[in-house]
């Protein structure tokens, strides 16, 4: 499987990170606390802000790592590390989470992206034309 690294020198928290999902239109954000344990730019209550946007569909999925590494989930650890952001090379029109939520249909003339990112007790996977990523700072 080929895939790219995408958080490169952040992650979300590895205990609890907390993530929440909000939907606007095609657009989809994900909220979650970022690891300050080994990342030292950031502080406890730092987190992050991932904004997906044309999201032709998303899915999360309860696999944590333990079941991951068990084979419960599709994709294999040998295959793709747990843990991480990426981008896959995958034909994500065949190979995508089951009951994924649909937001917008498919446009032919604006290319999509299959990303997915592995929290400590799910995982969430999107199809989308692109992403960005914040980090906001915690209120002292």
């Amino acid at each position: 499987m080929k895939y790219t690294e995408l958080n490169v020198n952040w992650d979300a928290d590895p205990n609890a990170p907390e993530e929440r999902i909000f939907i606007n239109g095609d657009t989809v954000l994900i909220e979650f606390y970022l690891n300050y344990f080994i990342y030292t730019q950031f502080n406890e209550g730092d987190w992050g802000r991932l904004i997906f946007t044309g999201c032709h569909k998303y899915s999360t999925h309860g696999t944590n790592d333990e079941g991951y590494y068990m084979g419960q989930h599709r994709y294999k650890y040998t295959e793709l590390p747990w843990g991480g952001f990426y981008e896959l090379d995958t034909d994500w029109t065949i190979d995508f989470a089951p009951k994924a939520i649909i937001l917008s249909p498919i446009d032919s003339h604006k290319p999509l992206n299959h990303y997915i990112f592995f929290f400590k007790d799910n995982s969430f996977e999107c199809v989308a034309a692109d992403f960005e990523i914040e980090f906001i700072r915690a209120e002292k």
